[in-house]
């Protein structure tokens, strides 16, 4: 069966223990190996991509997984044999946050992603992705310069009906009608699909179960969104 988890935010804290352990059991790959790729933040320089691939190698030691982190920061990079090679067996591949759009164009189209896909799609390997690994598996994502939007990049569409919009809870927050306009955004023929801050969408392209202390907000217009929080199950086509 393929797995999906998608976080709101919050990877590799306490709370998303469930939601990796789910990724882990959904998995048929006989290993225990857990692929970290912070990729998201290799804009934000080393010091971050090396601090998120730490966090990720302790959260899953903690778990009783066997985690590494894929040393994948560009293009280039997704296109080298032991990037590639390295999805083989694994039994989890989890995307950190970041720079959605970046994380969107460094990936679509290489052998990497295609490796990815395909064990994915198999049911060998569960695929996690948290704030900007999750919205860049949809129908498009955000490429974020600093503190503003640069443009809109094609997301990988793993998931092509969902415009995923993560920290849903949090945006106005942030930025005061940041939500009202992200929401505005939404592509022709997807659905919204907003996923509160420590929350996560769990499911098999279809079927789909909330965990986490906020909700889920789905919704075919972006201004009329159903809320559905922890343990509501959703059937919901995003494939």
């Amino acid at each position: 069966m393929t797995a999906i988890a998608l976080l709101g935010s919050g990877e590799f804290e306490p709370w998303a223990r469930p939601v990796d352990t789910w990724c882990a059991e959904q998995a048929t790959s006989a290993s225990e190996r857990v692929l970290v790729v912070p990729t998201a933040s290799a804009p934000e320089g080393n010091d971050v991509f090396e601090r998120w691939g730490r966090m990720g190698v302790e959260h899953y030691d903690a778990i009783g997984l066997a985690p590494e982190v894929l040393e994948l920061r560009n293009r280039a990079d997704a296109q080298t044999t032991e990037i590639i090679d390295a999805v083989q067996g694994a039994r989890l591949v989890f995307f950190s946050g970041g720079n959605p759009g970046y994380l969107a164009e460094t990936l679509a189209g290489t052998p990497f992603w295609d490796a990815v896909v395909a064990a994915v799609t198999s049911g060998e390997t569960a695929l996690g992705g948290c704030s900007a690994g999750a919205a860049f598996v949809g129908a498009s994502a955000p490429y974020v310069a600093g503190d503003s939007l640069d443009h809109w990049a094609d997301g990988t569409k793993l998931l092509p009906r969902a415009y995923i919009v993560v920290h849903f809870d949090m945006l106005n927050t942030y930025v005061p009608g940041l939500r009202d306009m992200l929401l505005e955004m939404r592509p022709r023929d997807t659905l919204t699909v907003g996923i509160d801050e420590n929350t996560a969408l769990c499911g098999d392209g279809q079927h789909w179960r909330v965990i986490g202390s906020g909700s889920a907000w789905i919704g075919a217009d972006g201004n009329e969104l159903t809320a559905h929080p922890d343990g509501a199950t959703i059937d919901l086509r995003l494939i």
